[in-house]
């Protein structure tokens, strides 16, 4: 509804005032009020309407005297606000009403005074949690001026100061909490029991009680230090007296039973445990003087074996004069003992080039084995569940690692000495030297062997062209021989003047392509007859008494005879037997093939004396089989 001009408003009074007083008129008229009475009623209705709108103005004027107070005293409030909050001054419109602009200022003072509350109240609590974790890391409060509200700026910084606080604080309880449980460890580990104030503190009282200052950190990091170092001390105290324990037990040689039973109980590195190994130690070094030379002969085993570790040679060896020393003494066992202690230190400052090097050398010895095995001739038929491929794959193993080994080998060394200025020696020279000093002897090992074959087969085939042949592959198992029952007939003998030696060598002497298993034919198809060197003299009387033709029937030996010299044959190893090809090559002196008998033998002087001949050695049976070491027969 729209709001009534002046003149509207004038018209309504003027009409609303004539119809009033036309009704007084009319009321005071039927009263019969006389003039002076109408006078004083109207003059009292003027009265009233004066006063009344008196009033209405001085209400007006009042309130809106009240609003520009308040205009002011919201201004002064929101300049004061402003301040305080640091936030720009609220500005009202030019063209608003007195009104509007009150409301402005009352709407925009009421939230400048609800921000002023929250910012204190958030201020307390941050400065209650500031003073909290203060008190609890012993660190000095966020600083912001009292009496004044705390801007955003300040609140903020207050904030995240606390937040990095609550922060450190967990990380410092966290800390707190595993540093102590690794000291708790520790001490148990060494049965030790908390000493000083602050190990108790740490070790026996609450965790929310620590104060999680930075000196407390910093000293219960120093704590777990000093327990770590006192276990390392410890255990190397330990470890000490087990290592010297073990030698004087071995040096000592006692029991096995002993020992175990010493041992049962004694884990870890408590001061219990110390405290026995240290007794032990002492007993075992009041026996060690009634035992010196077993000691002294003990730690020389215990150095060589350093020596052996570290590639010592012979010459830095002989370095060390007491090894020769039979003057079993305390003095010399010193000696030795430093020696000792000299090597350890040497093995554990070059220990990782000198393992390099042990790993280098077990790769070449076992190449050097894998191929003394692949020339090894029997090993085709001593190959069981696949040992042969195993091997084969080995070597080939090695032969691919061996080279990357040394090459890294050189490079290491070459680095590890640049940067240590030091020279690494094995067996008394460089490492790289060495290695190539190893690779030329090896080949010329490899050539020496070569021409050792070489020479071996080519006696070994003269020695076969002369005395002939002996099977190389094992011969079949032989059937036992017994006495016939029937006498034998009497063996033919061809009638020829001599005996011809006719061989056709399929070898070549110098060919060395072969190794000595696949030498020749001659060796595994060619049978030789053994010559003889003389024929007995009886044969002669013999063999002149009768004449063999070719064709005739020979008479036969008697009974007796053949018996005996079967039983004979049956009889005694291998080497009491004449050969076959003995037997029958025995005619070279032009006269014609008989039949042999015992008759035709020599004395047994001369028998025994071909026994013990040089030539006897390259005769064999060709009925008995020589049997090689391990075979059955």
């Amino acid at each position: 509804m729209a709001t009534p001009s002046k003149e509207q408003l004038k018209t309504e009074l003027t009409s609303c005032l004539d119809l009033a007083l036309n009704k007084l008129h009319q009321i005071w008229n039927i009263l019969g009020l006389c003039d002076a009475q109408r006078r004083d009623r109207t003059n009292t209705v003027l009265h009233h309407l004066r006063n009344l709108l008196d009033e209405m103005v001085n209400e007006e004027e009042t309130l809106k005297e009240q609003i520009l107070r308040n205009i002011k005293e919201y201004k002064r409030d929101m300049e004061l606000l402003c301040k305080e909050l640091a936030v720009p001054e609220f500005e009202l419109k030019k063209s608003s009403a007195i009104l509007q602009q009150e409301k402005d200022l009352r709407a925009k003072l009421d939230s400048l005074k609800k921000e002023k509350q929250d910012r204190l109240r958030t201020l307390k609590k941050l400065k209650d949690q500031d003073q909290t974790l203060c008190d609890l890391m012993i660190t000095t409060p966020y600083y912001i001026p009292t009496g004044c509200t705390p801007t955003s700026e300040q609140l903020q910084a207050l904030e995240k100061h606390v937040n990095s606080l609550t922060a450190e604080k967990e990380k410092r309880f966290r800390e707190f909490v595993s540093t102590k449980q690794k000291i708790v460890d520790l001490f148990m580990e060494m049965d030790r029991s908390p000493d000083t104030d602050f190990e108790r503190t740490v070790l026996c009282e609450e965790d929310q009680n620590f104060i999680l200052s930075s000196e407390n950190m910093t000293a219960i990091k120093v704590l777990l230090a000093e327990a770590e170092r006192s276990k390392h001390e410890m255990e190397k105290r330990v470890k000490d007296l087990w290592d010297r324990i073990h030698v004087l037990w071995e040096r000592l040689s006692i029991p096995q039973e002993e020992t175990t039973a010493f041992s049962k109980g004694k884990e870890g590195y408590k001061t219990s445990v110390f405290k026995a190994l240290k007794e032990e130690v002492e007993r075992c070094e009041k026996l060690k003087f009634n035992n010196m030379q077993k000691f002294v002969e003990g730690m020389r085993k215990e150095l060589v074996s350093w020596w052996d570790k570290c590639f010592y040679s012979e010459v830095q060896r002989e370095y060390f004069k007491p090894m020769k020393d039979d003057n079993f003494t305390e003095e010399l066992l010193e000696l030795h003992e430093k020696e000792v202690n000299k090597m350890k230190e040497y093995y554990e400052k070059y220990s990782s080039m000198l393992q390099k090097v042990e790993r280098r050398e077990k790769l070449f010895t076992d190449m050097v084995e894998f191929e003394r095995k692949a020339s090894d001739p029997n090993r085709f038929f001593n190959d069981r569940g696949g040992k042969f491929l195993q091997e084969e794959k080995a070597r080939k193993k090695i032969t691919k690692e061996l080279p990357k080994m040394e090459a890294e080998l050189r490079e290491e060394i070459a680095a590890w000495e640049k940067e240590h200025g030091e020279i690494i020696l094995i067996y008394g020279k460089r490492v790289v030297a060495y290695l190539e000093q190893s690779w030329i002897n090896y080949n010329e090992r490899k050539v020496r062997e070569k021409e050792e074959r070489i020479r071996a087969r080519n006696k070994m085939v003269e020695e076969e062209v002369i005395y002939g042949s002996k099977p190389s592959t094992p011969a079949k198992r032989r059937l036992i021989q017994t006495t016939p029952s029937k006498t034998p007939k009497i063996r033919k003998l061809d009638n020829s003047d001599g005996l011809e030696i006719k061989v056709k060598l399929k070898y070549k002497i110098n060919d060395t392509s072969k190794t000595p298993a696949s030498c020749s034919k001659i060796q595994h198809s060619s049978i030789f007859h053994s010559p003889y060197g003389k024929t007995p003299m009886s044969a002669n009387k013999v063999l002149s008494s009768s004449k063999v033709n070719p064709g005739t029937r020979q008479r036969r030996r008697s009974n007796r005879l053949a018996r005996k010299v079967l039983g004979e044959r049956n009889t005694g190893t291998n080497e009491s037997v004449f050969s076959h090809t003995a037997i029958t090559g025995c005619v070279g002196d032009g006269q014609s093939g008989g039949e042999m008998s015992l008759a035709s033998m020599g004395s047994y002087q001369e028998f025994s004396s071909g026994l013990n001949s040089e030539a006897r050695q390259y005769c064999r049976s060709s009925i008995l089989p020589h049997a090689s070491p391990g075979q059955k027969v």
